[in-house]
Protein backbone atom coordinates (compact mmCIF):
# COMPACT_ATOMS: atom_id res chain seq x y z
CA UNK A 1 0.00 0.00 0.00
CA UNK A 2 1.41 3.34 -1.06
CA UNK A 3 -0.93 5.45 1.10
CA UNK A 4 -4.33 5.29 2.79
CA UNK A 5 -7.12 7.61 1.65
CA UNK A 6 -10.57 8.11 3.17
CA UNK A 7 -13.55 8.51 0.83
CA UNK A 8 -15.87 11.25 2.03
CA UNK A 9 -19.18 9.94 0.58
CA UNK A 10 -20.01 13.64 -0.06
CA UNK A 11 -19.75 14.31 3.71
CA UNK A 12 -16.50 16.20 3.45
CA UNK A 13 -16.71 18.21 6.67
CA UNK A 14 -16.72 15.06 8.83
CA UNK A 15 -14.13 13.11 6.88
CA UNK A 16 -11.66 16.00 6.53
CA UNK A 17 -11.49 16.24 10.32
CA UNK A 18 -10.72 12.53 10.58
CA UNK A 19 -8.18 12.54 7.74
CA UNK A 20 -6.44 15.60 9.19
CA UNK A 21 -6.25 14.10 12.68
CA UNK A 22 -4.84 10.79 11.41
CA UNK A 23 -2.64 12.10 8.61
CA UNK A 24 -4.46 10.26 5.80
CA UNK A 25 -5.39 11.43 2.34
CA UNK A 26 -8.95 12.07 1.19
CA UNK A 27 -11.06 11.22 -1.85
CA UNK A 28 -13.57 13.97 -2.57
CA UNK A 29 -16.79 12.50 -3.97
CA UNK A 30 -19.15 15.49 -4.14
CA UNK A 31 -18.31 16.16 -7.77
CA UNK A 32 -19.60 12.83 -9.03
CA UNK A 33 -22.62 15.11 -9.51
CA UNK A 34 -21.68 17.27 -12.52
CA UNK A 35 -24.45 19.73 -11.72
CA UNK A 36 -23.02 20.75 -8.34
CA UNK A 37 -20.73 23.54 -9.63
CA UNK A 38 -23.64 24.99 -11.58
CA UNK A 39 -26.01 24.94 -8.60
CA UNK A 40 -23.32 26.22 -6.24
CA UNK A 41 -20.62 28.28 -7.99
CA UNK A 42 -18.69 28.43 -4.70
CA UNK A 43 -18.62 24.65 -4.15
CA UNK A 44 -15.04 24.14 -5.32
CA UNK A 45 -13.70 26.99 -3.17
CA UNK A 46 -15.66 25.68 -0.18
CA UNK A 47 -14.07 22.26 -0.61
CA UNK A 48 -10.63 23.83 -0.94
CA UNK A 49 -11.02 25.54 2.42
CA UNK A 50 -11.92 22.25 4.11
CA UNK A 51 -8.96 20.50 2.45
CA UNK A 52 -6.47 23.07 3.64
CA UNK A 53 -4.51 20.73 5.96
CA UNK A 54 -4.69 17.60 3.79
CA UNK A 55 -1.91 17.18 1.27
CA UNK A 56 -2.87 13.91 -0.45
CA UNK A 57 -6.05 14.40 -2.47
CA UNK A 58 -8.11 12.36 -4.91
CA UNK A 59 -11.40 13.15 -6.61
CA UNK A 60 -14.16 10.92 -7.95
CA UNK A 61 -15.53 12.22 -11.22
CA UNK A 62 -19.02 11.95 -12.77
CA UNK A 63 -20.08 8.48 -13.87
CA UNK A 64 -23.86 8.30 -14.30
CA UNK A 65 -24.86 7.16 -17.82
CA UNK A 66 -21.37 7.88 -19.20
CA UNK A 67 -20.18 5.41 -21.85
CA UNK A 68 -16.75 6.15 -23.36
CA UNK A 69 -17.04 3.07 -25.56
CA UNK A 70 -20.56 3.78 -26.82
CA UNK A 71 -21.44 3.07 -30.45
CA UNK A 72 -22.99 6.55 -30.61
CA UNK A 73 -20.38 9.32 -31.05
CA UNK A 74 -22.71 11.84 -29.40
CA UNK A 75 -22.78 9.69 -26.25
CA UNK A 76 -18.98 9.49 -26.28
CA UNK A 77 -18.92 13.28 -26.61
CA UNK A 78 -21.01 13.66 -23.45
CA UNK A 79 -18.63 11.36 -21.57
CA UNK A 80 -15.66 13.41 -22.76
CA UNK A 81 -17.35 16.64 -21.65
CA UNK A 82 -17.91 15.28 -18.15
CA UNK A 83 -14.42 13.79 -17.89
CA UNK A 84 -12.90 17.12 -18.91
CA UNK A 85 -15.00 18.79 -16.21
CA UNK A 86 -13.67 16.33 -13.64
CA UNK A 87 -10.08 17.12 -14.52
CA UNK A 88 -10.70 20.87 -14.36
CA UNK A 89 -12.19 20.56 -10.87
CA UNK A 90 -9.46 18.15 -9.73
CA UNK A 91 -6.83 20.64 -10.89
CA UNK A 92 -8.47 23.38 -8.82
CA UNK A 93 -8.58 21.06 -5.81
CA UNK A 94 -4.91 20.11 -6.29
CA UNK A 95 -5.94 16.46 -6.51
CA UNK A 96 -3.39 14.12 -8.06
CA UNK A 97 -5.77 11.16 -8.49
CA UNK A 98 -9.00 11.20 -10.52
CA UNK A 99 -11.31 8.18 -10.43
CA UNK A 100 -13.56 7.63 -13.45
CA UNK A 101 -15.75 4.68 -14.36
CA UNK A 102 -15.12 2.27 -17.20
CA UNK A 103 -18.80 2.48 -18.16
CA UNK A 104 -19.12 -0.97 -19.71
CA UNK A 105 -22.45 -2.75 -19.16
CA UNK A 106 -22.16 -6.47 -19.93
CA UNK A 107 -24.48 -7.62 -22.69
CA UNK A 108 -25.00 -4.21 -24.28
CA UNK A 109 -21.91 -4.16 -26.50
CA UNK A 110 -19.41 -6.68 -27.81
CA UNK A 111 -16.16 -6.37 -25.89
CA UNK A 112 -14.14 -6.14 -29.12
CA UNK A 113 -16.23 -3.23 -30.35
CA UNK A 114 -16.08 -1.48 -27.00
CA UNK A 115 -12.30 -1.85 -26.96
CA UNK A 116 -11.91 -0.45 -30.48
CA UNK A 117 -14.06 2.60 -29.72
CA UNK A 118 -12.92 3.51 -26.22
CA UNK A 119 -9.18 3.09 -26.82
CA UNK A 120 -8.83 6.26 -28.96
CA UNK A 121 -11.29 8.02 -26.63
CA UNK A 122 -9.05 7.42 -23.62
CA UNK A 123 -5.85 8.21 -25.51
CA UNK A 124 -7.14 11.56 -26.70
CA UNK A 125 -8.57 12.42 -23.28
CA UNK A 126 -5.41 11.44 -21.40
CA UNK A 127 -3.24 13.53 -23.71
CA UNK A 128 -5.15 16.55 -22.36
CA UNK A 129 -4.78 15.68 -18.66
CA UNK A 130 -2.23 17.89 -16.87
CA UNK A 131 0.98 16.26 -15.73
CA UNK A 132 0.86 15.17 -12.12
CA UNK A 133 -2.68 13.75 -12.36
CA UNK A 134 -3.21 10.01 -12.67
CA UNK A 135 -6.56 8.73 -13.91
CA UNK A 136 -7.83 5.48 -12.39
CA UNK A 137 -10.59 3.73 -14.34
CA UNK A 138 -12.99 1.83 -12.09
CA UNK A 139 -14.95 -1.38 -12.51
CA UNK A 140 -18.67 -1.38 -11.71
CA UNK A 141 -20.89 -3.98 -13.42
CA UNK A 142 -18.15 -5.99 -15.14
CA UNK A 143 -18.41 -9.74 -14.61
CA UNK A 144 -14.69 -10.34 -15.05
CA UNK A 145 -11.51 -8.23 -15.20
CA UNK A 146 -10.49 -9.04 -18.77
CA UNK A 147 -11.92 -6.13 -20.77
CA UNK A 148 -10.80 -3.52 -18.26
CA UNK A 149 -7.28 -4.95 -18.36
CA UNK A 150 -7.32 -4.99 -22.16
CA UNK A 151 -8.44 -1.35 -22.32
CA UNK A 152 -5.65 -0.12 -20.04
CA UNK A 153 -3.10 -2.18 -21.98
CA UNK A 154 -4.36 -0.93 -25.37
CA UNK A 155 -4.46 2.72 -24.29
CA UNK A 156 -0.86 2.47 -23.17
CA UNK A 157 -0.57 5.70 -21.21
CA UNK A 158 1.45 6.10 -18.01
CA UNK A 159 -1.28 8.31 -16.52
CA UNK A 160 -3.97 5.60 -16.73
CA UNK A 161 -4.37 2.55 -14.55
CA UNK A 162 -7.16 0.70 -12.74
CA UNK A 163 -9.19 1.55 -9.67
CA UNK A 164 -10.26 -1.87 -8.42
CA UNK A 165 -13.47 -1.56 -6.44
CA UNK A 166 -13.51 -4.80 -4.48
CA UNK A 167 -17.15 -4.39 -3.46
CA UNK A 168 -18.26 -4.07 -7.08
CA UNK A 169 -16.20 -7.10 -8.06
CA UNK A 170 -17.64 -9.15 -5.20
CA UNK A 171 -21.32 -8.49 -5.91
CA UNK A 172 -21.28 -8.20 -9.72
CA UNK A 173 -18.68 -10.74 -10.84
CA UNK A 174 -18.49 -14.49 -11.17
CA UNK A 175 -14.80 -14.34 -10.20
CA UNK A 176 -13.56 -14.00 -6.65
CA UNK A 177 -11.92 -10.70 -5.72
CA UNK A 178 -8.51 -12.33 -5.28
CA UNK A 179 -8.75 -13.63 -8.85
CA UNK A 180 -9.32 -10.05 -10.02
CA UNK A 181 -6.22 -8.95 -8.15
CA UNK A 182 -4.10 -11.78 -9.54
CA UNK A 183 -5.31 -11.04 -13.09
CA UNK A 184 -4.83 -7.27 -12.95
CA UNK A 185 -1.68 -7.16 -10.82
CA UNK A 186 0.31 -3.96 -11.14
CA UNK A 187 -2.31 -2.48 -13.46
CA UNK A 188 -4.10 -1.69 -10.19
CA UNK A 189 -3.04 1.77 -9.03
CA UNK A 190 -5.92 2.56 -6.70
CA UNK A 191 -8.32 0.43 -4.65
CA UNK A 192 -11.76 1.10 -3.18
CA UNK A 193 -12.08 -0.98 0.00
CA UNK A 194 -15.50 -1.76 1.45
CA UNK A 195 -17.54 -4.87 2.18
CA UNK A 196 -20.87 -6.44 1.21
CA UNK A 197 -22.66 -9.79 1.30
CA UNK A 198 -22.36 -10.49 -2.43
CA UNK A 199 -25.88 -9.43 -3.38
CA UNK A 200 -25.70 -5.63 -3.59
CA UNK A 201 -23.24 -2.77 -3.23
CA UNK A 202 -23.78 -2.15 0.48
CA UNK A 203 -20.60 -0.20 1.30
CA UNK A 204 -20.19 -1.90 4.66
CA UNK A 205 -17.24 -1.58 6.97
CA UNK A 206 -14.33 -3.98 6.48
CA UNK A 207 -15.12 -7.36 7.99
CA UNK A 208 -18.88 -6.72 8.11
CA UNK A 209 -19.74 -8.61 4.90
CA UNK A 210 -18.69 -11.80 3.14
CA UNK A 211 -15.59 -10.60 1.26
CA UNK A 212 -12.54 -12.59 2.46
CA UNK A 213 -10.92 -9.33 3.45
CA UNK A 214 -7.67 -10.62 4.97
CA UNK A 215 -7.05 -12.72 1.87
CA UNK A 216 -7.88 -9.76 -0.38
CA UNK A 217 -5.58 -7.34 1.43
CA UNK A 218 -2.72 -9.86 1.37
CA UNK A 219 -3.25 -10.36 -2.37
CA UNK A 220 -3.14 -6.59 -2.90
CA UNK A 221 0.13 -6.40 -1.01
CA UNK A 222 1.59 -9.16 -3.17
CA UNK A 223 0.27 -8.34 -6.65
CA UNK A 224 -0.33 -4.54 -6.49
CA UNK A 225 2.13 -3.28 -3.86
CA UNK A 226 2.21 0.30 -5.16
CA UNK A 227 -1.56 0.81 -5.18
CA UNK A 228 -3.25 3.49 -3.09
CA UNK A 229 -5.90 2.07 -0.74
CA UNK A 230 -9.04 4.16 -0.27
CA UNK A 231 -11.57 3.22 2.39
CA UNK A 232 -15.08 3.56 0.95
CA UNK A 233 -17.58 2.27 3.51
CA UNK A 234 -20.39 4.50 4.68
CA UNK A 235 -18.92 7.31 6.76
CA UNK A 236 -19.93 5.90 10.20
CA UNK A 237 -17.96 2.73 9.41
CA UNK A 238 -14.72 4.46 8.40
CA UNK A 239 -13.40 4.43 11.97
CA UNK A 240 -14.13 0.73 12.49
CA UNK A 241 -12.54 -0.04 9.11
CA UNK A 242 -9.35 1.77 10.10
CA UNK A 243 -9.36 -0.24 13.32
CA UNK A 244 -9.81 -3.46 11.30
CA UNK A 245 -6.79 -2.62 9.13
CA UNK A 246 -4.71 -1.98 12.25
CA UNK A 247 -5.87 -5.12 14.06
CA UNK A 248 -4.99 -7.25 11.04
CA UNK A 249 -1.57 -5.67 10.58
CA UNK A 250 -2.20 -3.81 7.31
CA UNK A 251 -1.51 -0.36 8.78
CA UNK A 252 0.60 0.47 11.80
CA UNK A 253 -0.17 4.13 12.55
Amino acid sequence: MQRLFLCDDTDISVVTRLATALGYGIEVQSFYDPGLPERDPHSVDAHLCLLDKIGARAMHGPFGDLCPGSFDPMVRSVARNRFDLAVRIASRLNATHVILHHGYVPGTSRPSGWLSRCTPFWQDFLDSVPSGITVHVENLLERDPDLLSEVVHAVGRDNLDICLDIGHAHCNSKYGVTKWIERLGRQIGYVHLHDNHGESDEHLGLGDGSIPMVEVCKALQEYAPEAVWALEPKVPQIGTSIAWLKENGFIHV
